[in-house]
């Protein structure tokens, strides 16, 4: 099969798991086999094995122990190639703003300048990069103390398990529970932080996370800490104080939930305010404020399965330190017909943006120039340009880097260890591999597959488990 591109159809990947099983090796399709990588088709097909290299000529070289020869594929039919283990990137300094593309990408960094042509900023891979002002989407100021505390999963190591330690497995970046049981670790919280993760059920289940809590392995009333009861349909959230017992909160309807099986959860933990909040896909489920005053004094989380036989999975988790102000959900799309520019005190300010720096904000509002110093800014938006046609690239990939990174360009080559390629919005680029969690490929067409997965019915693959 070596050297002959593949395209992974459905009697491909039954052929493979049926040769599988007559060389004795008896593993389903999509188990380990020679490597913990993972491509993804757009057929939903699933493979894992171990990426060799990506050449222009030949594809995706891809290799498992129960093949004779490698395979190589087309860049033509996959969604994403998920890499096991990536390390989180090495910053010189920590980023001071959130710099998003129309077309996606997305960085951590500091800017230097900003003019009606370019923007010009830094990052963890490159001290000096411009990109055109026209494919800028927006910028988050980021408060002094901010870092991304976690992401993953990667591994089980650093989570303490519970009494039953097969009630929870790690497979794949994926946390899989289909029994009662605790998995948790200490983040060493402090402040507000802002809690992310992908959840995905079968049948009717019950996850309790109890959040800045000292008690990680089990489930226990005489820990300090909040509790967000999450099921089916609903959420609620319950203040656990040693000595004074528990107190509910409140509940919140979740009515999205009866028709999928997979959302997006995140949590907003303002410590100053003892204010929590719960959005699902992006929207505000429910705001809960202790008027006793925060009460929990622990610095870890913890996921808690109540049921046996569901099956529930957490993946995509992030956890960061966050400053209790800035809202990031609010950044995905500027629907003004003028750039905005919005400020701490919640004015906003419309026109058109003229010059940034690390200082000051000029923006010509109703014919005025006005200069805005930075630090009474938590975010800009711009106006989106209008879209033109463009050709197929069918080598154009996007890499998710392990820290909070995006970044798309067309690759050119890939020898294991240095990824390369030129950048619509950066020109060229150079990345080393081991920083890079997923390359994703066929951008618009996996991008809509990734959203339909999380928005309708998704059955969970019987090799998932």
């Amino acid at each position: 099969m070596n050297g002959n591109p593949a395209q992974p159809t459905r009697r491909f990947r039954r052929a493979l798991g049926l040769a599988a099983i007559a060389l004795g090796l008896g593993q389903p399709l999509g188990q380990a086999a020679g490597g913990d990588d993972l491509v993804r088709f757009l057929d939903g097909s699933m493979l894992h094995g171990e990426l060799q290299q990506v050449r222009l000529d030949t594809g995706v070289r891809w290799a498992r122990t129960d093949l004779t020869q490698p395979v190589d594929f087309r860049p033509d039919n996959m969604a994403w190639i998920r890499f096991e283990g990536a390390r989180p990137v090495e910053r010189q300094r920590e980023p001071s703003v959130h710099i998003r593309f129309h077309n996606g990408d997305e960085v951590l960094g500091n800017l230097i300048a900003l003019d009606e042509q370019r923007v010009r900023f830094s990052t963890w891979f490159n001290e000096q990069l411009s990109a055109p002002r026209d494919g800028l989407q927006s910028l988050a100021f980021l408060s002094p103390g901010f870092r991304i505390l976690y992401e993953g999963p990667t591994t089980l190591d650093g989570w303490k398990l519970g009494r039953d330690p097969k009630a929870w497995k790690y497979r794949d970046g994926v946390f899989i529970s289909e029994g009662v049981g605790v998995l948790g670790r200490d983040f060493g919280l402090k402040g507000s932080s802002r809690i992310e993760f992908d959840l995905q059920w079968n049948g009717t289940f019950s996850l309790i996370v109890p959040v800045y809590t000292k008690t990680l392995d089990r489930f226990d009333y005489r820990s300090n800490s909040y509790m967000f009861y999450i099921s089916r349909g609903y959420v609620s959230l319950q203040r656990v104080q040693n000595g004074a017992g528990v107190r509910n909160l409140g509940q919140g309807q979740i009515p999205e939930m009866q028709s999928k099986n997979r959302v997006q959860v995140e949590l907003r933990i303002n410590k100053e305010k003892a204010e929590m909040e719960l959005y699902i896909d992006r929207k505000l489920v429910r705001k809960w404020r202790d008027t006793n005053g925060f009460a929990a004094t622990g610095s870890g989380m913890a996921f808690f399965s109540q049921l046996n036989g569901p099956i529930v999975r957490v993946s995509n988790l992030r956890v960061s330190a966050w400053d209790g102000q800035s809202d990031p959900v609010q950044l995905a799309v500027n629907d003004h017909a003028e750039d905005m520019v919005f400020l701490k005190n919640r004015d906003e300010v419309p026109g058109k943006l003229k010059s940034m720096d690390g200082r000051t904000v000029v923006i010509n509002s109703l014919g005025t120039d006005l200069a805005i110093p930075l630090e009474r800014i938590t975010r800009v938006a711009l106006t989106k340009p209008e879209a033109k046609p463009g050709a197929k690239r069918p080598w154009e990939v996007r890499a998710h880097f392990a820290g909070g990174a995006a970044v798309s360009f067309d690759l050119n080559q890939w020898d294991g260890t240095t990824l390369t390629g030129r950048s619509r919005n950066f020109g060229p680029v150079t990345f080393d591999s081991k920083y890079i969690r997923r390359l994703q490929f066929n951008l618009g067409t996996s991008q809509k597959t990734s959203e339909t997965n999380v928005g309708a019915a998704n059955p969970l693959w019987p090799w998932d488990d």
